[in-house]
């Protein structure tokens, strides 16, 4: 049988080649496979249905609070990418209804609440379910080798991921849409088939976005597809990088350095940055955001020039520190910017 909607027809070949057989098209229900036992159990096993480098890091959450009352709320699957950002997925057994998408939004905006702490409580939560025991700081150690620069402010903007047999015009033109606005979303449509001896095959393809399409279209000056940061290289800061840094970063990752630097191989906390850099969380979130962008585009390398962990004191918040020889190195480059700043001063006067 032909998918009418793509014009896929999936064959069944004899070792020898001399016959090929249809193999029918048939649905989850059809087959007796269910959404929560088969079809998320699948993507727990491969998770890269849901995008290249993700990790699960729960399914079925449903701890969302407001005011300390529960909410009837269920997140099907939890994802992180290797940029540190969450991946919000929305499993349906059929075909997507038209609510799906305002749905799935929905949960992504409670994940992006998310903070380090509680994300690590959940994947620990996840681990334990599955017989693995372990620390909640053994599982945010965990994501934290996943995703090298998981922050809080990467976690507040999460991707969005509805999977599905199919969508109707209604979903896919409001995931157009939403994806104009900003919102991070793909469709990923599954199509089940039945062999003659019985056995199932399932294939899943994303709808939208067409993966790479841009590579495939000529145009005047069209950039090259920026890297994902799992495959940028791990790379030390030299004296140079951290000058040229210097000069393009925000206040807020400058001060962190001038912290560190000052208390090397001692971490530094969050909440101390904003207030020595006099600057609003939000703003301090934005700008870390910003430093991520420059070391990934302009430094090429996956690793900023401190690390973070969260949780070290017990306060649900991250810590930053920098090894003895990068605070020696961040003294030097901070006393050519000054110097640059003085001579920048001097010719204004």
């Amino acid at each position: 049988m032909t998918d009418s909607t793509t014009g896929e027809v999936l064959l069944a070949v004899t070792d020898a080649g001399d016959r090929a057989d249809v193999v029918e098209l048939t649905t989850l229900e059809a087959a007796g496979l269910l959404e929560r036992q088969h079809l998320q159990e699948w993507i727990v096993a491969h998770p890269q249905i849901l995008g290249a480098g993700v990790k699960v890091v729960a399914v079925e959450y449903d701890a969302f609070v407001v005011g300390g009352d529960p909410q009837r709320s269920r997140l099907d699957v939890l994802g992180l990418d290797a940029d540190g950002r969450l991946v919000v997925a929305e499993l349906k057994r059929g075909f997507a209804p038209d609510t799906v998408d305002m749905q799935v939004v929905k949960y992504a905006a409670m994940a992006s609440r998310f903070r380090l702490a509680t994300l690590a409580a959940a994947h620990a939560a996840f681990l334990g379910a599955r017989g693995s025991t372990v620390t909640v700081e053994q599982a945010g150690e965990a994501l934290l080798a996943h995703a090298e620069l998981l922050s809080e402010e990467s976690l507040a903007n999460p991707k969005v991921v509805i999977v599905a047999q199919g969508f109707s015009p209604i979903v896919i033109s409001t995931a157009v849409w939403l994806s104009q606005q900003g919102v991070d979303l793909s469709l990923v449509r599954f199509q089940p088939y039945r062999h003659a001896s019985g056995q199932v095959f399932v294939t899943f393809s994303t709808l939208y976005p067409l993966p790479d399409i841009e590579k495939s279209l000529v145009a005047p000056g069209t950039p090259p597809a920026e890297i994902p940061s799992d495959k940028l290289p791990w790379a030390d800061w030299t004296e140079a990088d951290l000058v040229a840094l210097g000069r393009a970063a925000n206040i807020t990752p400058k001060t962190t350095l001038d912290l560190c630097a000052d208390r090397p191989d001692q971490f530094v906390s969050y909440t101390e940055i904003i207030e020595t850099a006099g600057v609003t969380s939000p703003m301090a979130r934005s700008q870390f955001a910003h430093l991520t962008m420059l070391v990934k585009r302009r430094f090429e390398r996956r690793n900023r020039p401190f690390v973070m962990e969260f949780n070290v004191d017990g306060t649900q918040q991250a810590f930053y520190k920098v090894p003895l020889e990068l605070a020696e190195l961040w003294h030097k480059a901070a006393a050519q910017l000054d110097a640059e700043q003085a001579d920048a001063d001097d010719g204004l006067a």
